[in-house]
Parts: C-alpha cells; structure tokens; sequence
C-alpha cells in the first residue's frame, strides 16, 4: 500500500495540535517543520493556516517559561518564513530576540550558550544547536545582519568540536552537567539529530558565497556519513544509535532522515544514499499510525544520571511524547521536496 507523504506530515501535524501544546520546544519544532512545508507547497491556505499559530507568538501574546528568548516569537518557523518573506510583521520581534541572544544570553568560556539556570557551571548541550542556530542563521538573512549569521555557525561549530566523538564521528549530548568535566557517555539519537538539524539549516541557507558555506558543508557531511553505518534493516536508527539492541527511537530517526533528504537535494551525498532515505521512510511508517500518533520516541533527556550509555537506555519510549511529532513533518516534508511523493509500508 501507497502512502503519499505530504499527507503523513500533514496527519502527524493535526495529531499534534490535539496532543500538545505549542509554547513548548516540541511545538517550536513542529511549527518549524510546518512553515517549511507550507512554503514549498505554494499554497496561500496552508501558508495563513501556519501565520494564524504563529501570530499569537509574533504578537507577543505569549508568555511561557523557556530556556532562550527567541521561543517567544515562535523560533525557527517564524524567522524562517519572515525570511522568506512570508511574515514581515515579525521583523521587530525576531530583531529584538536575536539581539537578547546576542548581549544577553550566558556563555561558557569559548563562548558556547550555556543552561541559564545554572551559568557559572557552564552547562553546555547539543539540543541548543537546534534551538538557538536555524533561528539566528534566519534572522540574520532576513534583517541583513551578519552577526547573526556568524553566530549561527560558531554557536553550532563550536558544539560539534566539543561533543563530537573521534573514535566515530557521533555527538555526545552534554558537558558538565553531572560534575564539571563530565561528559555524557552517549550517543544519544535524538541529540545527534539536534546536531544535524542545526548544520542542516546551515547548508540550506548559507548563500553559496558565504565564507562559512565549505566548512558548514564538511561538518554536516561527516555527520550524515558517521550515522549512516548504523542504520538498521528497517532503516530506523536506536536509542544509543551504536547498540542494534537499543530500542528503536523515532526523533532521532526523523532528524536523521531530514538532513539525509536536504543531502540528496543539495548534492551533498552520493545519490545511491536515496536507497537508506527511502529504507527509513518506510521503516518510520511502521511507527505512525492511521491517526497521526507516533510511536517509539524517547521523553525529554538532558544527562540522565551520570550520563552513561545506561542512563540513556533507562529512558523508555513513549507514545505521542511531544518530541515525536516535528520530526516526522520534516523528514516526510523534505521526501515530496525531493519528488518522493509516496511510499510503500
């Protein structure tokens, strides 16, 4: 059986509205993934029906508690489509959150966005590359301001170089957050997927003269190419994404997928990679119900314990968790963005 793939992003979508609330990360990264595929789809209705959830937020509307700023105007959606030109009433907001980050915002000592709860302790996590990167890089295109860009790659380059693991080229998730000096053990599939969004948002948008476009290229190449080897046979990736016995875990799986289609569309990856993105869209159907519900996606996660490859296990999977939904709008948005209009279950 045929399923088209706009129609899965848009059912996991509605499902996601019923489920979860927007003034959270989760719904900043649905609605991000939404305005994607309202731009490309060219149509006036889906576009005003993203404007409509995201005007409460460029209103100032509001008010919710939030690790960075720029959440309070929608994130990444809403810079996204002002950029695009879509949104031009955000123009102050997104100015004045990006300026907030900028000035304000806790740094550690190489000036990585460090958790405001505790800034002296220098707590530092991959997911803030999703968080704070694609909005900057946006924000930056859309008001002509370089800072913002270059601060969208630093904050990002800087991330990876710290939590990369040589030994494979997969991200650890957190530095310090246990005792200073510790490092999470994992290999965490949903913070490899922060990684990869970040970077994927960064080969999108950077203009092919940036100066920042060649090294953005190599860092989001070797991460696609380091998560490749541990695809399974379903084309799903897992919990620890090393252990083939770890759970099947769908964020992760869906941010991976993602970037392998932005890949392939960028002629970043070979084209015989279209076979594991293909493999993966329909192993992540076995995942997503007739209603829009997503299986199989981890809880909120920031160093569990002592941020050992156990600790991360012990973190069971859950239905319709609010991580699972954004995932499955861009990875089955980018699909018909690549001409893959449906797929077989």
């Amino acid at each position: 059986m045929k399923h088209d793939t706009l129609e899965i992003a848009a059912r996991v979508a509605r499902r996601a509205l019923a489920e979860i609330p927007l003034t959270n990360y989760t719904g900043i990264l649905l609605l991000e993934g939404m305005a994607r595929n309202a731009v490309a789809s060219g149509q006036a209705a889906e576009l005003e029906a993203v404007r409509r959830l995201l005007a409460p937020f460029v209103a100032g509307e509001k008010s919710f508690k939030c690790n960075f700023p720029n959440y309070l105007c929608g994130g990444n959606g809403t810079a996204y489509l002002l950029q695009a030109g879509h949104l031009p009433e955000a123009a102050g907001p997104v100015l004045r959150y990006a300026e907030e980050i900028m000035q304000t915002a806790p740094r550690d000592s190489n000036g990585i966005l460090c958790h405001p709860n505790a800034p002296t302790a220098h707590r530092i996590w991959i997911d803030v590359a999703f968080a704070v990167g694609p909005f900057l890089l946006y924000a930056g295109l859309a008001l002509d301001e370089e800072r913002y860009i270059e601060e969208a790659y630093q904050q990002t380059a800087k991330m990876v170089a710290v939590f990369r693991d040589p030994a494979n080229g997969l991200l650890h998730q957190s530095l310090n957050f246990r005792r200073p000096g510790l490092l999470s053990q994992d290999h965490w599939s949903r913070g490899n997927g922060w990684g990869l969004l970040a970077l994927t948002e960064l080969v999108q948008g950077l203009p092919a003269d940036h100066p920042r476009r060649a090294e953005s290229e190599r860092l989001f190449t070797d991460l696609v190419t380091a998560c490749l080897p541990y695809q399974d046979a379903q084309g799903m990736w897992h919990q620890e994404i090393t252990d083939p016995e770890a759970y099947v875990e769908t964020s992760g799986t869906g941010l991976i997928l993602y970037a392998l289609g932005v890949g392939l569309e960028r002629g970043l990856i070979d084209a015989a990679q279209q076979t594991a993105f293909e493999r993966g869209l329909r192993g992540y159907l076995r995942y997503i119900a007739l209603d829009g519900s997503v299986h199989h996606t981890c809880p909120g996660c920031l160093c569990p314990g002592e941020g050992t490859i156990a600790d991360y296990l012990a973190k069971g999977h859950r239905l319709n968790d609010g991580h699972a939904f954004g995932p499955v709008v861009l990875a089955f948005g980018q699909a018909a963005r690549i001409g893959i209009t449906e797929i077989s279950a």
